[in-house]
């Protein structure tokens, strides 16, 4: 399948719902931003100024870890193409 193709496109947003989903099932029974990150597989980012890590700072690694993710299944797509 073609990474430009209409089905791809589905995929990737199919793939998003189902994290934006996993998450919001996860936030409502009470686990936090930290063990989501850790069941994707995210590394903890960095603390900063002895603050401590955030739930932000979690939310932000966890962004980072997914377009990491899409980028290099994008890549693999196009390199399929060639």
């Amino acid at each position: 399948m073609a990474a430009d193709s209409a089905d791809a496109f589905c995929d990737d947003n199919q793939a998003d719902d189902r994290l934006a989903r996993t998450v919001i099932e996860a936030l409502q029974v009470g686990r936090s931003w930290a063990h989501i990150a850790t069941d994707l597989g995210v590394s903890p980012p960095a603390v900063r100024d002895r603050l401590g890590v955030t739930d932000r700072d979690w939310q932000e690694a966890i962004v980072a870890h997914e377009n990491a993710r899409a980028a290099r299944l994008d890549d693999l797509s196009w390199s399929r193409l060639s």
